[in-house]
């Protein structure tokens, strides 16, 4: 995305890689780089299928605001996989997912907001129940540039039981499993699916 979690993690003094394989985001994300005093994120373009670091290099890995569920089954499968190799034993991976159940709520719903002074960003969404894929509509108006683009992406909801398997085939175990950010309990009405994993063995 364009940065903002990797600003407050680095400020904790965390070392963060960022990876996104949207150059205009990465270079938004640069641009939220220059309010940092000192060790700055290492910004990369990757695809997540396929993340270009290195075996057990990672503590953790953080997935936010439904950055999962792209593809079809086997590549979001090889997402995980990806994310399990670059997992340290022990290592964390945090990946905060809406809930499925609320996701489909969403359907023909609009909003707009600004990602940055210039750029705003409109998302359209439609969910297809016969499939549990949410189509999302992305306009971005860059006033500056004064230029607009689309883009169409559809986002996989899996339940929770969906996700247990695919983490378990990934060489994923789900230890902790809450309703939203603040710890809740995840329930049926809960806004999002989040889980903490770590690698088997």
């Amino acid at each position: 995305g364009q940065g903002r979690h990797s600003v407050i993690l680095s400020q904790m003094g965390l070392k963060v890689i960022g990876i996104d394989s949207s150059t205009t985001l990465l270079d938004i994300a640069k641009q939220e780089m220059t309010s940092i005093d000192g060790k700055k994120p290492c910004l990369l373009e990757g695809d997540m299928r396929e993340i270009p670091l290195k075996d057990k290099s990672c503590d953790a890995v953080i997935n936010l605001f439904t950055s999962f569920g792209f593809f079809e089954d086997t590549d979001n499968i090889k997402v995980l996989k990806s994310v399990c190799s670059i997992l340290k034993p022990g290592g964390k991976f945090l990946l905060d997912y809406w809930n499925p159940f609320v996701a489909a709520q969403l359907d023909g719903t609009r909003n707009w907001w600004w990602i940055t002074e210039n750029l705003l960003a409109l998302a359209e969404a439609k969910f297809d129940f016969s499939t549990g894929r949410l189509q999302d509509v992305r306009t971005l108006v860059d006033i500056g540039k004064s230029s607009v683009e689309k883009a169409v992406r559809e986002v996989r909801f899996y339940s929770l039981p969906e996700l247990e398997e695919m983490m378990e085939e990934a060489g994923l175990q789900i230890i902790d499993v809450y309703g939203d950010i603040d710890g809740r309990e995840y329930d049926g009405d809960s806004r999002q699916l989040i889980t903490i994993s770590t690698p088997n063995g």
